[in-house]
C-alpha cells in the first residue's frame, strides 16, 4: 500500500523506538521499580502513557466509522468519557494511596487469596492484547508487503525485546514519542482532507452515517454504553494510577487526558467520514484509514501518518502485553517461586505474546474481541473493585469469589450459545447484561447474608462504623517476593 520512501520511514520509526525502550533498564528487581517504575510518574508522563495507552484499537475505530459514520463518536468516545471521569473521581485517589502493586494483589488484601487468584485469572484472559496484535499484524503486511500472520509472529518478538529489560519504565519511555507521532499523524490527514476536499464528499454519505446511531438498532448503541463502564475495572488505569507519584496526580491526570481523548476522537471520527465518501466501495473497511492516507496524502507524508498507526497501536499493545505478564509473573505464579519478581514476569511476557499471536491469528473482528472480553471485564470485576475500595458496601470474600466466577461464566457462556447458534443470544438477552444480572442477584444476597450474620442486632450506624474499622486493621502492601 506504501512506497519505499514511506516505508523506511515507518522502519526509522520503530527501531527508534526500540532504542529507546533498550535503554530504559529497571534499577533493580524488586515489583515496585520493575512493575510500576518506583512510582514515580509525573504529571505529564502520566498523561502521555495513559492517552497513548487508550487508542490501540485504531484500525477497529476506522472500521466502525466507516460502516456506521458519526456513532463512532458516541459509542468509542462518550461513554469512555464518562468512565474515566468517573474512574478519576472515585477511584484514582484511593488506589494511589493503596500501594498496591497490581489490581489483583489489590483484590487478595481486601478479599482474600481466593478472590486474588480468581480476579487474576480474569484480568490475564481480558488483557491479552489478541485484538491490537491482529492490528498490528495487518499494518505490517500493509507496510512490508508480508503475510498478516507473519506481521503478527514479529510484531510479538518486537515488543518483547524492548519490555524485557526495561518493564513499565520501557512502556511509559517509548510512550512519550508514539504520542507525538498519534496525534501529528491524524492531524496531517485531517488538514488534507478538509483544505484538500472541502465539505462536499460528506454530502455524498449514507443518511444514516449522519444519524446518531449509525441505522443501527439502539439496543446495540447502549451495550456498548454499558460496556465502557469496565473502565473501572481497566487494569491498564489502576497500573498508572499505582505509578504515580501521588494520588493527585492520578486523579488531575486522567481528568487532561479525557480533554485530549476528545480532540483525537473528533479527528478519527471526520476521517472515518471522509473513508466512507470518498472510497465507497473499500473491500475492507479494517483498512479505512490506512486506504485512506495512501489515497490523497503524498509521499512522505503517508509514511509519518503509517508511523502514527503503528505508534497509536504499539502504545496500547506494549501496556496489555505487560500488564498480561505481570498479572501472571506477580498474581498467578506460585507464591513460593524462588524466581524474582523481574523474572517471573518476563516469562509471562513471552506466555501473554504467544497466547495474542495465537488469538490475533484465530479472530477475523477486531471489535468482535473487544465486546466480548469487555463484556467480561465489566460483569464480573465492576461490582467486587468498586465495593472494595468502598468498606460499608463491601462483600464477604466468599461472596467476590463467587461473583466473579459465576457472572464470568455466564458471560461466555452467552456468547458461546451465539456462536452455535447464527449470532442469536439465548432469550434476546445481550450476554453482558445476563452476567451483570448474576453479578447483582449474588452482590445484594451477600450483602444481606453477611450483615445479618455479622451484625444481627447492631444498628446502621453500627454496622458502618465496624465495616470501616475491619477497613482500618487491614494489612499495608508489601512487595510480593
Amino acid at each position: 500500500m506504501i512506497g519505499i520512501t514511506d516505508a523506511l520511514i515507518v522502519a526509522t520509526f520503530l527501531a527508534v523506538t526500540l532504542a529507546i525502550g533498550l535503554r530504559q533498564k529497571s534499577r533493580s528487581d524488586d515489583g515496585a521499580n520493575y512493575l510500576l517504575g518506583g512510582r514515580a510518574l509525573t504529571l505529564p508522563a502520566f498523561v502521555a502513557t495513559t492517552v497513548s495507552t487508550w487508542y490501540g484499537g485504531i484500525l477497529g475505530v476506522g472500521e466502525y466509522a466507516w460502516n456506521h459514520g458519526i456513532s463512532n463518536w458516541l459509542v468509542f468516545g462518550v461513554p469512555y468519557y464518562v468512565g474515566a471521569l468517573l474512574f478519576a473521581m472515585l477511584l484514582s485517589r484511593r488506589a494511589r494511596s493503596a500501594e498496591s502493586l497490581t489490581l489483583p494483589h489489590m483484590f487478595e488484601r481486601t478479599y482474600g487469596p481466593a478472590a486474588g487468584r480468581c480476579a487474576a485469572v480474569l484480568i490475564f484472559l481480558t488483557t491479552v492484547p489478541g485484538a491490537y496484535m491482529l492490528i498490528m499484524g495487518s499494518l505490517v503486511s500493509l507496510s512490508f508487503g508480508i503475510p498478516q500472520a507473519a506481521g503478527i509472529l514479529l510484531t510479538a518478538v518486537f515488543v518483547v525485546i524492548y519490555l524485557w529489560r526495561g518493564g513499565f519504565g520501557a512502556v511509559v519511555r517509548t510512550d512519550g514519542i508514539q504520542i507525538v507521532l498519534m496525534f501529528g499523524s491524524f492531524m496531517i490527514l485531517s488538514a488534507a482532507l478538509l483544505i484538500g476536499y472541502g465539505a462536499a464528499p460528506l454530502e455524498t454519505l449514507p443518511p444514516s452515517h449522519l444519524e446518531p446511531t449509525g441505522g443501527q438498532p439502539l439496543g446495540s448503541i447502549l451495550i456498548w454504553y454499558v460496556i465502557a463502564l469496565s473502565t473501572l475495572a481497566e487494569p491498564n488505569f489502576f497500573q498508572r494510577a499505582f505509578a504515580a507519584k501521588t494520588p493527585e496526580i492520578a486523579r488531575k491526570g486522567l481528568l487532561i487526558s479525557i480533554a485530549f481523548w476528545i480532540l483525537f476522537d473528533m479527528m478519527t471520527t471526520l476521517c472515518g467520514l471522509y473513508a466512507r465518501a470518498l472510497m465507497p466501495d473499500l473491500d475492507m473497511p479494517l483498512h479505512a484509514f490506512p486506504a485512506l492516507a495512501a489515497k490523497v496524502l503524498p509521499a512522505g507524508a503517508v509514511g509519518i501518518f503509517f508511523a502514527g498507526l503503528f505508534a497509536t497501536v504499539l502504545s496500547t499493545l506494549d501496556s496489555y502485553l505487560f500488564t498480561t505478564a505481570t498479572t501472571l509473573g506477580r498474581d498467578l505464579w506460585p507464591h513460593k517461586s524462588r524466581l524474582s519478581a523481574t523474572a517471573k514476569t518476563r516469562i509471562g511476557l513471552i506466555a501473554g505474546a504467544a497466547l495474542a499471536s495465537a488469538i490475533a491469528l484465530a479472530a477475523g473482528s477486531v471489535v468482535k474481541i473487544w465486546k466480548i472480553f469487555g463484556s467480561v471485564s465489566a460483569a464480573s470485576l465492576l461490582i467486587p473493585i468498586l465495593t472494595s475500595y468502598y468498606p460499608k458496601f463491601r462483600m464477604s470474600p466468599r461472596g467476590a469469589v463467587l461473583l466473579m466466577a459465576a457472572s464470568s461464566i455466564t458471560t461466555i457462556a452467552w456468547f458461546a450459545h451465539a456462536t452455535r447458534h447464527s449470532g442469536a443470544y439465548w432469550l434476546g438477552i445481550e450476554p453482558l447484561f445476563a452476567g451483570a444480572a448474576v453479578s447483582i442477584c449474588i452482590y445484594a444476597a451477600d450483602r444481606i447474608i453477611h450483615l445479618s450474620q455479622r451484625h444481627p442486632n447492631a444498628s446502621q450506624s453500627e454496622m458502618d462504623r465496624l465495616d470501616n474499622a475491619q477497613s482500618a486493621s487491614m494489612p499495608p502492601s508489601e512487595p510480593h517476593k
